[in-house]
């Protein structure tokens, strides 16, 4: 049965600091998306070969077919960011399914045990209610930078920072959550998997645009029109 939610800017920024909280959890992966040139060796791929490779072969949604280079490790977080910003990942046991695709096996259930209360708060909540009621819900990761902190063949370490865009139709007013996030990786099995990440909040740009006359909700016209695209450096 769909549910009815109020379409209250007051309700949205009573709910937003809640919101900021569980998002920390389930935004490990989805808050740093992957743009620009890596510190990588000169002989590594641009990242759009990369992505592109890594979309032939994926696992449970997610594109995990990416070179075993420095290049490669990066794709494949941005590809392991992009499969965790999403509507989908709010359904029953898409969680559980995408962590097991791209973690290390000795991962999955600490990184489960992280993400777990947070998601499932977010779809218990008006986020989750206005999806399954069949209101346009926004959350998608936004790129903006990443750096390769250190490479080698059997671990990697990525940084990267941009921003998650949340929000519905109706209770929850479109927000930006901006923050970095710092992601191991292994080769293991033929993949790069995840094998320990952190994330926090910031750094924050000052907005210098003040509000447009559509104000906040006008982000759900433009976002949903918008179809996603890859920078070369």
């Amino acid at each position: 049965m769909a549910t009815s939610l109020p379409h209250s800017r007051q309700s949205a920024g009573s709910r937003r600091p809640v919101l900021a909280r569980v998002l920390l959890g389930l935004a490990a992966l989805a808050l740093g998306m992957l743009l620009g040139r890596a510190s990588a060796p000169a002989a590594s791929r641009s990242l759009g070969a990369t992505t592109e490779a890594g979309g032939a072969r994926t696992q449970a949604g997610v594109p995990v077919g990416f070179p075993h280079t420095a290049a490669g490790a990066a794709g494949a977080v941005a590809a392991y960011q992009r499969a965790f910003a999403t509507p989908a990942i709010l359904r029953p046991g898409v969680l559980r399914a995408r962590i097991e695709a791209v973690a290390a096996p000795d991962y999955v259930q600490t990184m489960l045990g992280a993400n777990s209360p947070g998601e499932q708060r977010i779809a218990a909540g008006p986020i989750g209610q206005g999806a399954r009621a069949g209101l346009r819900t926004l959350y998608a990761a936004v790129p903006i930078g990443y750096r390769i902190e250190s490479y080698s063949p059997a671990r990697t370490r990525v940084l990267t920072w941009g921003f998650t865009l949340l929000g519905n139709d109706s209770a929850i007013e479109p927000a930006a959550y901006f923050g970095l996030t710092h992601t191991e990786l292994i080769w293991n099995g033929g993949r790069w998997r995840i094998a320990e990440t952190r994330a926090g909040f910031g750094p924050t740009p000052k907005l210098a645009t003040p509000p447009g006359p559509l104000g906040g909700y006008g982000v759900m016209d433009l976002a949903t029109g918008l179809k996603s695209y890859e920078l070369a450096p």
